[in-house]
Parts: C-alpha cells; structure tokens; sequence
C-alpha cells in the first residue's frame, strides 16, 4: 500500500539519481524496463484525475416510480464523465518515464547499477561519469582450464593443472600487475612522470584518466580468498569492463603457467554508491525508488562530485544547491575534461590495503565501457 493518495504529486518527485542492484542474468535493459513497468503500475493505482470516484463509492438511488426517468438515477457524485478513468484510460505509461544509466555491467555481472530519471536525474548521471568514479569488484576465478570467451558458459578449449600455483605466487604477481597500471596512469594523464607536475597529482590522491575512453586503469589487485581451484580477487579500477575483467584472470593464469576462467563478477561500489544504497529487485517500486532518490541528494553536491585541481575550473553553485543546475538555468558543466581524487575512493583505499576487505546500449548519453582492447594514447 503506497502512503502517496494522489499520483501527480508522486510523479514530480521522480527526478533524480537512483542506485539498484543488479542481479545476475537480467540484462541493463530489462532492469529499465522493469522499474518503468513497476512506475506505472504504481501510479495508476493511486487516484490520477481531479474527479476520479471508484464506482464502488457511486451511490445510485432506485427510482421506485416507473412512470418516468428521472435524475435521481444518475450517480449523485460525478458531474462529468469525460475525466474518469474509464473514459480516458490509465495516466501514466512507460514512455513518461526517461531512465538512463552509466557504466552498465554485462547481463551475468551483478552489482551496483546507477540510473538517472527525470531532467535533473539525467545531467547528474552524466555529472557522474565525467568525475571518472572507481569501481569496486569482487571478481571470482576457477583454476585448471579455459574458454574462448572466458566465460563459464563458454566453449571449453584447454584444461591444464594447478597444483603448483599457490597464494604467495598469487598475490606477488596481483602485486606487479597493481605496480604496471600504476606506472601507466602517468601516460594516460598526459602527464611526464619525472615532473613536477606529475609529484602534485601523486600527493594530491588518486590519479585518474584525462577521459573516460582510456585503457583500463587498475588501481588495486589483491587476493581476498583463494581455496584452489577456485579464488577471489578485489579489483579497483576506473574505465574497466566485464569482458576487460574476464580476459584479466585468463592473462593472470598464463604468467602462473596455467589456465583460469572468470565463473563471476561483482560489483561493490560505483564512487560513492554502494552496495548499502542499492535497491534489491522486490524493492524497484514507487515508495523506494522516492526514498532511495531523496537519500541520494546528498551525493550530488559539488563538494561530491568535483574534488581536486581540476575542481576550480569549473564554475560552481552555491553550497546549498545541488549541482546540475545555475541559479541562471544554464548546463553546470561547460569543460569535457573532468578529473581529481574523491575523498571517498582515497579512504576506500587506504582502508581496503590496510584491513583487506572480503566481499548495452540504451541510453542517449551513449555512456560504454572502454574495451579491452583499446590502445592507450601515447604520453605526452
């Protein structure tokens, strides 16, 4: 039973940021079409017209005297027939709902999932992906064989044994790996790692990638659980895919001299949405996804999404007004380019190396996943 009693009221307050949980094997698109289908069925419960009266509360009075009709056979409450619901059908439908999202995950990844309805929703998604978040992942592998598209359900193309690897072999080569995207994160920055310039941005944070469409950086790779044949990897990275992710386990278990597949993919966090702000399937319905928005407000202050040098480029609204709009009705962001260290992904970090935690195309940004294999730019 929703708490709302009149749908156009409900309506206006969907326009904002909403973070869901993906589940595994349900495609991006089916997870919008759902909570669209969810919007409207909510919606047309509740009254929608002015004069709207359910015929179970029409009283029609019997008129005993059948020598003629008179108006007190009529129903006693509704004046015009023309704004009932009979007449003009349900208000809303899926087309009244514009829903976009960043960063989709593969359909057998679940995970965070952050989507954007309504005007405002929509220029703070697109807000979001310009600050370059980090990502969080719990990625599981199997060791002793392989497929052509390192996927499980894939084609089994060579199976190999594992009885040498062991968990210090592991995590020394998560550590190399950790140390070459390290190195690289200069080079795609733009950036000569033997200036001055190149020392600020180390001590400022987290260095991230001039842009989105970039080779994946990898910010920490470390094993979290390992009980041969099977392990599990926490991976921080910024401009990363599914696919870019499943082929890294197969290249980590060539070096180890033998085969691995990626059996699952989870995503934990996107900047500062996780996994605790995401809505679970049975909860994509009107008075969540109102609730979910409101307590996502606070995350989409500038102080939130802009963070570092690149920060003061920008003109800024006042602090208490939420970026996506001027005070003059103006786009917030006139720069493309859009990067510096967030407080939130720093003390992630630094938590996560000191105590080890455990654990498609639909949209008119046209915001995907860089692939794998993309070259890098060339370093200034």
């Amino acid at each position: 039973m929703s708490r709302f009693n009149w749908a156009p009221s409900a309506y206006k307050l969907l326009n904002g940021v909403i973070c869901v949980y993906k589940p595994e094997g349900l495609p991006v698109c089916k997870v919008v079409q759902s909570i669209k289908t969810n919007l409207c069925k909510d919606l047309n419960a509740l009254p929608c017209y002015q004069h709207e009266i359910p015929l179970s509360q029409t009283h029609v009075h019997e008129n005993k005297s059948y020598s003629a009709l008179t108006k007190t056979t009529e129903p006693c409450s509704i004046q015009d027939w023309s704004e009932h619901r009979l007449v003009l059908g349900d208000r809303y439908d899926e087309s009244d709902f514009k829903l976009s999202f960043i960063d989709g995950i593969s359909r057998h990844t679940s995970g965070v999932l952050v989507l954007g309805i309504g005007q405002f929703g929509r220029q703070s998604v697109e807000m979001i992906a310009m600050s370059k978040f980090l990502r969080v992942y719990h990625v599981k592998g199997r060791f002793g064989w392989a497929t052509h598209n390192f996927s499980p359900k894939g084609r089994i193309i060579q199976r190999t044994s594992f009885k040498h690897v062991s968990l210090s072999k592991l995590e020394k080569l998560c550590s190399a790996t950790q140390a070459a995207h390290t190195k690289q994160m200069y080079s795609l920055h733009g950036v000569n790692p033997d200036s001055q310039e190149a020392y600020e941005m180390a001590a400022s944070g987290i260095i991230r990638p001039a842009h989105r469409k970039t080779h994946p950086i990898l910010y920490g790779v470390k094993c979290i659980d390992f009980q041969p044949p099977d392990f599990t990897l926490e991976i921080h990275g910024i401009n990363e895919s599914c696919q870019f992710l499943r082929q890294l386990i197969n290249d980590l278990a060539i070096k180890l001299k033998t085969t691995a597949v990626c059996t699952g993919i989870r995503r934990l966090r996107y900047g500062a949405f996780d996994v605790k702000r995401a809505l679970l399937r049975q909860h994509w319905h009107l008075d969540h996804i109102i609730d979910n928005i409101d307590s996502n407000f606070e995350l989409l202050t500038p102080e939130r999404l802009f963070v570092g040098p690149e920060a003061e480029k920008v003109q800024l609204p006042p602090v208490n007004q939420y970026a996506g709009f001027l005070s003059d009705g103006h786009r917030l962001l006139g720069q493309e380019d859009m990067s510096g260290p967030e407080q939130d992904d720093i003390s992630f970090l630094e938590q996560s190396n000191e105590e080890g935690s455990c654990d498609g195309p639909h949209e008119s940004f046209n915001l995907k996943d860089s692939v794998c294999d993309q070259k890098p730019e060339k370093p200034l």
